[in-house]
């Protein structure tokens, strides 16, 4: 095999590939032997088609076929030989192969930008300080209390706090609309998170068997886009209003929550304990943005744009197959996928949360080449121990898992982001 490099833009490569007659020839002796145990045909047993009239009749399709199958074998042989990093597929642009002579092939191939790092330590970045406060602790006692109230059915009107069973009808002109009623729907009156505080408020004073037609508007902030801000006019008719009883706040309810808790006291540390670890995380996360937010200021890193719209169709593709398994769409337009070009498919939003994805992985290697960090067995068992906590499966069975390799690469991350904050001038900001 001989290979030969062309740099074509600062990123960009051509690799010229030459493999020799001989090893054509011996890959196509192998198909056609292949070809020839199953291959039947008039006056000949199965198997014993003489080969050289199975070249004379097959022959051109066979060679078709192992130059199909031989090329992406040669193309990860000739990139290793030439010392080429691929970012994204190489494409095949030549191809020159006639019966009897050697195979010639050409790859356009872009290249992962290298990274010089030279101003990575004593960074300028802040980190978030909270303290938790009695009134906080109070608020997640109150969900807490929520989440364990019992429910009993009363007789009078909708108060806030209650619930309410109801049915709903849609209209449209003050016309039912077919196929839009719900039935048994369970409100929880007062609900910060209602979908729309003016729908709750029109039923207040509501009672058991009562029917009222409302005109509400969701909330503009609704994740469901279709939805937020649309305004709605619907019938509503009570069966039940429910009053909601809460646990009293003491040792009794502390053990309900948890059997490790066997006191109020003892909950309310472990309430505090969780959230300032909440607040730890974020802290770190926060450093950890400035950081990288420091290190891409400080270095010109350039994109080539074969590889940008690579990532972000890559993303694409992902985000598609994911909701085709969900059986959604998300609204995407198939029937337009090809009516333009790449740089037209992606918003200018789409576009630099890929470059500086892209630019913050290109650093973070320069990083591992700068900084050494060693992770012992211990560490990442006691990572994986974490971990998988936190995913809610055994650290056993993550240890096992395909991803074993990047929760050490995470864990080496870390390590590397411990030293940079370490050399960094860290001010504190009290939130």
């Amino acid at each position: 095999m001989q290979t030969n490099v062309i740099e074509t833009g600062k990123w960009e490569r051509d690799l010229e590939v030459e493999i020799p007659a001989e090893r054509v020839a011996k890959e196509l002796s192998a198909a056609i032997r292949t070809y020839q145990k199953r291959l039947e045909m008039p006056g000949f047993r199965k198997g014993k088609v003489p080969l050289t009239l199975i070249e004379k009749r097959y022959g051109d399709g066979i060679r078709a076929g192992v130059i199909e199958d031989l090329l992406p074998r040669l193309l990860q042989e000739a990139m290793q030989e030439a010392g080429l990093n691929p970012a994204g597929t190489p494409r095949i642009t030549k191809l020159d192969h006639e019966p009897g002579e050697g195979l010639k092939f050409t790859a356009s191939i872009d290249v992962w930008p290298e990274v010089e790092l030279d101003n990575y330590e004593g960074l300028e970045i802040s980190r978030v300080a909270h303290e938790i406060t009695d009134e906080e602790i109070d608020e997640q006692l109150t969900e807490l209390r929520g989440r364990q109230a019992t429910e009993k059915s009363v007789e009078r009107a909708l108060e806030k706090g209650d619930v309410l069973i109801a049915d709903l009808q849609r209209l449209e002109d003050g016309v039912a609309v077919v196929g839009d009623r719900y039935e048994e729907r369970y409100f929880h009156i007062g609900n910060a998170e209602a979908p729309s505080p003016e729908f709750e408020e029109a039923l207040i004073g509501i009672t058991a068997g009562e029917e009222r037609t409302i005109d509400f508007t969701y909330r503009d902030d609704l994740p469901n886009e279709e939805l937020a801000g649309k305004q709605e006019h619907f019938m509503v008719t009570a069966r039940e209003i429910r009053e909601r009883e809460l646990p009293e706040l003491d040792d009794e309810f502390a053990k309900d929550v948890g059997e490790q808790f066997e006191s109020l006291d003892q909950l309310k540390d472990h309430i505090r304990g969780q959230m300032t670890q909440r607040w730890e995380f974020m802290g770190r996360q926060q450093m950890r943005g400035e950081l990288m937010d420091g290190l891409l200021n400080n270095h010109e890193i350039e994109i080539p744009e074969g590889l940008l719209t690579n990532y972000l169709e890559s993303i694409r593709q992902e985000r598609e197959e994911q909701a085709n398994q969900q059986g959604q769409d998300h609204g995407h337009d198939h029937d337009h996928d090809h009516d333009h070009g790449h740089e037209a498919e992606f918003t200018d939003e789409e576009r630099q949360s890929g470059e500086r994805r892209l630019k913050s992985y290109l650093v973070m290697e320069a990083l591992r080449a700068k900084i050494t960090v060693e992770v012992t067995e211990e560490e990442f068992d006691a990572y994986l121990e974490r971990r998988s906590g936190e995913m809610g499966l055994k650290a056993e069975d993550l240890k096992r898992s395909p991803r074993v390799g990047d929760l050490r690469r995470d864990l080496e991350e870390d390590k590397i982001f411990e030293q940079l904050e370490s050399t960094a001038k860290i001010t504190e900001k009290k939130v």
